[in-house]
């Protein structure tokens, strides 16, 4: 009877203890990445991106979706030395490839949206993308992968498919891009979206007529700024990435070396020079940051006509 009592008491307990393994292994199931305010979507079709993608998660602590085609891409829809499925959407301005899956991004701050260069620009199914969900108030960071173009065509033209958006440079990364590389590119985005989250003053500028938005940093130069406003000024070309113009007026001068400036920001030169980048680049100069610009354009090879207001 002894040895029954036991045997029951030794059974219970096995039991027991397997329905609390379980239990731990859903709730742990649960709670990954349950507080996440960013997210990784991409489209893959031949699989490269899609690894590039799982590491950008990871490294971010980001959920992931992949956008899956309606029509899955074959390798025949990609031969692009014929008139492939790939090259026939490509070329039609009008193409929109359905997406299978839905995705919802309603709980997001933050978009890392990765994708193929195809014939130089995004896939049409990103497209599809941003006409099938709201995007407003999200930070879109792209990343693309390619073996040599560059991801900057394609964030130009997303920018023009859907000029409301917050949509930032990007990087683009081959088949073996390096840890180092991830690591960077989701340092960066994490700075930019702690300078966003910040209280910051704005200014309106009209440039060719055409009004912007600068988000002003908590300085004494960008406090100059607002001071001298409002003001209208003609700002002349330089290198192919900036307007600039001399003032009459110096300002306070806190300047360091960025190393990288991104499209739209607005810099101090020394004490009296105003520059406006329009175009990202690596840099050796120092410079006084004074705010920046979201979803500036190229403003082209020729001087602007400028005016700063209240």
């Amino acid at each position: 009877m002894k040895k029954l009592v036991v045997s029951i008491l030794v059974l219970s307990l096995v039991i027991t203890g397997c329905i609390n393994k379980k239990e731990v292994k859903e709730t742990k199931k649960e709670e990954v990445n349950s507080n996440s305010n960013s997210v990784v979507i991409y489209f893959s079709a031949t699989g490269t991106t899609e690894k590039i993608a799982k590491r950008i998660a990871k490294q971010a602590n980001s959920d992931i979706i992949e956008i899956v085609p309606k029509d899955k891409y074959e390798d025949k829809d990609l031969d692009y030395n014929n008139d492939c499925r790939a090259n026939k959407e490509q070329n039609d301005p009008k193409a929109r490839p359905k997406i299978k899956n839905k995705i919802d991004i309603s709980k997001y701050d933050v978009i890392y949206l990765g994708y193929p260069i195809w014939w130089g620009t995004n896939p049409k199914i990103i497209l599809t993308l941003l006409d099938s969900y709201d995007f407003t108030d999200k930070v879109i960071f792209p990343f693309c992968t390619s073996g040599s173009s560059d991801i900057s065509g394609s964030v130009s033209d997303l920018r023009k498919y859907n000029s409301k958006l917050t949509i930032k440079d990007g990087k683009r990364f081959a088949s073996n891009s390096s840890e180092h590389e991830i690591i960077d590119f989701v340092d960066r985005s994490n700075i930019e979206m702690n300078s966003l989250n910040k209280e910051t003053s704005k200014m309106k500028v009209m440039i060719d007529n055409k009004e912007y938005t600068i988000n002003l940093e908590d300085s004494a130069a960008a406090k100059k700024l607002v001071e001298l406003a409002p003001f209208e000024t003609k700002m002349e070309e330089l290198n192919g990435n900036e307007k600039y113009v001399y003032l009459s007026s110096s300002f306070p001068v806190d300047s360091y070396n960025p190393g990288h400036i991104e499209q739209g920001d607005v810099m101090l030169f020394d004490n009296s020079c105003l520059v406006i980048f329009y175009k990202s680049f690596d840099t050796p100069y120092s410079y006084t940051k004074i705010g920046h610009i979201d979803n500036l354009p190229n403003l082209g090879d020729k001087s602007v006509k400028v005016k700063f207001e209240e």
